[in-house]
């Protein structure tokens, strides 16, 4: 592992000298810049004149585009979007930033990391005894989800919920470019209210060290419409992120001997994933103010895109010693990093004790990976467990669940499967989900009357779902 420390207690290194054709691409039409440099990365994401694309001049164009009437509810979208710490100028965001530090620090990490253990102990346990699986589905998602809920204060399902509901106000962002933007900024303005429906009730019973148990205590400097905003944005930075990372370290880490074992090697083959296959590809910045750096011009307005694994890349020229841009650099750099090293280090950990000779199962196969446009990740990482002889095994995954759990009121299979092939907007019954898609079936089942078992691990397509839902029903 690189300890690095971060870049805002750091002494900034000596400006590197750039030529005007290194790792510098300009995008069509002059939008802005591609950055593949180390040393360019390190400039411009330090650099004052660079900040964040900032809601409210997308939400003025999206307001020309529909009816004057629907202006109140883009407004609200607006002003709740504008608060988010990611999307503030400079001065905002340290404000905000300061007033969730304590949640990330040194010693709330320690303070927090006997419950990772925990959380760690109850998801690879019954997937170790099942003789592994599919990683990313039942351990990667799931590991992610309940760490992140229990930082925030929210139950698996709560953070679910939440997660698909601030997808859906985001989406607003993009409604001026859609067939419908009206009925989008409704979708957006409703979910919006139902995501606030969720923290007020999710507020009163959450724990005291969580951050909505704070923010219940008073004990967060902030008005509320901020904390809102903010532990919103938590949930939507802790989930595909984290459960990347966690997924592009295990194919290093079980693709490496002894790497389980040996916590000097796994601390280094964490440090090699976020390298090379960082969660998030790029960052973007957009240019305050026109300047000039490496021959070339900034101008006001035009985006900045720094191409994350490029650079992470060590070069002859030691630009930032061994610093990792995988949790951003700069004013902007992510709260959770250190937060995320430990979820990983627990997590593998756990894994060695529950089955020490886990691996690879697709050995000198290609890991099949997610194409997307911001994130890096395996879409699948099958991985064989051999549990110690010692362990009781727990039940097998994707039993029904037992007379104690709560037992929906029944849906129509056939309208159920409607909703989900609605929902994942996939018509292949049969075709296997991807972790995300199975985190929104999670949610559209939860929202449908029917409660998952937490360590449900069977189904992996619509229709083994739908099957399991009727069958749960009794």
């Amino acid at each position: 592992m690189s300890h690095t420390r971060s870049p805002e207690t750091t002494t900034p290194a000596p400006a590197t000298p750039v030529t005007a054709d290194d790792g510098l691409t300009a995008l069509p039409h002059g939008m802005g810049w591609v950055v593949g440099s180390r040393a360019l990365a390190v400039r411009l994401l330090g650099d004052q004149r660079l900040g964040v694309l900032e809601p409210r001049p997308v939400m003025e164009h999206l307001a020309t585009k529909v009816d004057p009437g629907l202006r109140p509810l883009i407004d609200e979208i607006s002003s709740f979007a504008e608060r988010v710490m990611l999307q503030t100028g400079h001065d905002r965001h340290q404000e905000l930033r300061r007033a969730f530090g304590g949640f990330f620090d040194a010693d709330a990490v320690e303070a927090r990391t006997p419950r990772l253990r925990q959380a760690a102990e109850e998801i690879v346990r019954p997937f170790a005894a099942a003789g592994g699986g599919e990683f990313m589905t039942a351990v990667a998602f799931p590991y992610a989800v309940r760490t992140g809920a229990r930082l925030i204060g929210f139950t698996d399902a709560e953070y679910r919920l939440l997660h698909k509901l601030s997808q859906q106000v985001a989406l607003v962002a993009y409604a001026a470019r859609v067939e419908d933007p009206a009925e989008a900024v409704r979708a957006g303005h409703a979910a919006l209210v139902r995501v606030r429906e969720i923290l007020a009730d999710a507020r009163a019973v959450a724990p005291r060290d969580s951050v909505l148990g704070a923010w219940h205590a008073r004990e967060i400097g902030l008005p509320d419409a901020d904390v809102e905003a903010n532990a919103v944005m938590l949930v939507q930075a802790s989930l595909e992120t984290v459960a990347g990372m966690l997924g592009n370290t295990a194919v290093r880490v079980l693709d490496t001997p002894g790497a389980l074992a040996d916590p000097v090697l796994l601390e280094e083959r964490i440090d090699a994933a976020l390298r090379a296959e960082p969660p998030l590809k790029t960052l973007e910045r957009v240019v305050r103010q026109t300047f000039r750096l490496a021959g070339r011009e900034f101008r006001a307005g035009q985006v900045v895109s720094v191409r994350v694994a490029d650079a992470n890349r060590l070069d002859d020229a030691p630009v930032a010693g061994r610093a990792l841009f995988s949790f951003g650099w700069g004013a902007y750099r992510c709260l959770g990093a250190r937060l995320a090293r430990h979820q990983a280090r627990e997590l593998f950990q756990a894994l060695h004790r529950a089955a020490p000779d886990a691996t690879y199962a697709d050995a000198g196969a290609a890991v099949e990976r997610v194409r997307h446009i911001r994130f890096d990740m395996p879409r699948r990482l099958p991985v064989r467990c051999a549990p110690p002889v010692a362990e009781a095994a727990p039940p097998p995954s994707g039993v029904l669940p037992d007379a104690h759990t709560e037992v929906p009121t029944e849906v129509p299979t056939d309208v159920l499967t409607d909703v989900l092939t609605e929902a994942l907007e996939e018509d292949d019954v049969d075709r296997p989900l991807t972790s995300l898609e199975r985190e929104v079936t999670y949610v559209v089942l939860t929202e449908n009357g029917v409660t998952v078992p937490e360590d449900l691990r069977g189904p992996t397509t619509i229709r083994e779902w739908v099957t399991w839902a009727a069958s749960a029903r009794g």
